[in-house]
């Protein structure tokens, strides 16, 4: 394992570029990017249908329940369509995405108002709750801003993680350097 831990910094280095230009891409693809994540949510929900339908025709019969039967064909149908109409999921997705946007702006918004008297982090609340309001509701209005709103998010995260991870493949080298070096040390007081 420390074999392993030596030697295989530049793993986590080449995975952290590799986030940082996934990020690059998600941010000038925002549609493209909208779209895979409303295929996948219908898939995701297509194949859950029919492992339940499947579980269930394999359940012995005194397990049988008829309504997660019910269930699962209503979620395999759900799933069959939202693959057949994608620019419906992609819709719901920025509306679901915008309202979740926009309850937080209120609730940050809320809570500035009630701080701001205390402290100046109301007033950064506040503001940012604000921000939040009118971006949750353009995204519910406008699938483009929905999307480029999803893209940002997720853009910022994967970029910060692709970032976190080439410094952690410097700071793994960096130490295990060191850990050459002390091993070094102790053969050769060993070896005394």
């Amino acid at each position: 394992m420390l074999n392993t831990m030596l030697k295989k910094w530049w793993v986590i280095l080449i995975q952290g570029i590799l986030m940082f230009i996934l990020g690059l891409f998600i941010f000038s693809n925002p549609v493209e990017v909208l779209a895979g994540i409303s295929l996948w949510f219908g898939i995701i929900i297509l194949v859950t249908g029919i492992i339940g339908v499947f579980g269930w025709l394999f359940a012995g019969s005194g397990e049988r329940d008829t309504g997660s039967l019910i269930w699962s064909l209503l979620s395999a149908l759900f799933g069959i369509l939202i693959l057949s109409n994608l620019l419906a999921a992609m819709k719901a997705v920025t509306i679901i995405f915008g309202l979740w946007v926009l309850f937080t702006g209120l609730s940050l918004t809320t809570n500035g108002w009630s701080l701001k008297k205390e402290s100046s982090m109301g007033w950064f609340l506040l503001i940012v709750g604000i921000l939040g309001i009118i971006a949750g509701l353009m995204m519910i209005m406008n699938m483009g801003s929905g999307a480029a709103g999803i893209a940002t998010i997720l853009g910022i995260t994967i970029i910060l993680t692709g970032i976190a991870m080439i410094l952690l493949s410097f700071a793994k080298k960096a130490i295990a350097g060191k850990v050459k070096d002390k091993i070094g040390e102790l053969k050769s007081k060993i070896g005394e």
